[in-house]
């Protein structure tokens, strides 16, 4: 299948799936199931007939299984065909039930079928660099809802982070065997610009020293003001946002109705 993606956003996903647990240090199954907990209160705050969800940026499995095992049927997608991959794997290990499959979150037309919560989590969207492409994605987005339905996105906190600037996130170390230390670099383009790239660093130690993988991508910075204007411009209504730590969450957390009739 082929996708219109920039091919750095698919090469570093691709890269990055063996080791996108890393993110989450040694607790990724934690994560799934917290986040799982954290998406459920969310989607039953606002509807709690929900059954049917789409993960369209679903990457190895982090939010798709976590709320398969809380009995949602999920279907989740994602760009980078070695991230489906692994979250089938990691799915049949934890022992979920759901389907996946490749697409680009701006063309979900191959997605068959509607639902009542469509999902993009773990800072997808600003990997869009331009307002069009946002646009383009919420539209898919919004096409695969039924009337009323949920869609829930979370972001970096970038009203935040367009003031500090961060450089780093605190490094991780993974007790092994091996060792492995996973480092996450910010490169801003510019003091006052929305652009940045994020390089990964993946340290792992040897008999004979440390060897080094790195994966690099780019992202946009979206406040949250400008996501919200961008969603209901999409035609969404009831723009909702949730505190990280009022959902228990990692990320602030979007949500918004489809006000399709």
């Amino acid at each position: 299948m082929s996708v219109s993606a920039p091919s750095s956003v698919v090469d570093f996903y691709d890269g990055l799936a063996a080791d996108y647990h890393l993110v989450y240090g040694d607790r990724w199954d934690d994560a799934v199931a917290s986040q799982g907990a954290a998406l459920d209160a969310v989607n039953r705050g606002a509807r709690p007939d929900a059954r049917d969800v789409l993960d369209c940026s679903c990457g190895i499995g982090t939010q798709a299984i976590g709320l398969s095992l809380r009995g949602y049927r999920v279907h989740g997608t994602d760009i980078s065909e070695r991230s489906i991959e692994r979250a089938r794997a990691e799915a049949t290990r934890l022992g979920a039930e759901l389907t996946f499959g490749v697409a680009d979150f701006r063309q979900l037309d191959s997605v068959v079928g509607d639902f009542d919560v469509v999902i993009s989590c773990d800072n997808a969207v600003p990997h869009l660099l331009d307002d069009a492409d946002v646009a383009e994605a919420l539209r898919a987005m919004r096409a695969k809802l039924r009337p009323g339905g949920l869609l829930v996105i979370s972001i970096r906190d970038y009203d935040k982070a367009l003031i500090d600037r961060p450089v780093t996130a605190p490094p991780l170390l993974l007790a092994g065997p091996p060792r492995r230390l996973f480092v996450r670099l910010h490169d801003w383009d510019a003091p006052d610009s929305r652009l940045y790239t994020v390089r990964f660093f993946v340290l792992t130690e040897t008999q004979v020293g440390w060897t080094l993988t790195q994966h690099a991508t780019r992202y946009r910075a979206i406040t949250s003001d400008a996501l919200t204007r961008a969603v209901r411009e999409a035609g969404f209504g009831e723009v909702t946002w949730h505190r990280a730590d009022s959902v228990g969450f990692h990320q602030p957390v979007m949500a918004a109705t489809n006000t399709a009739g």
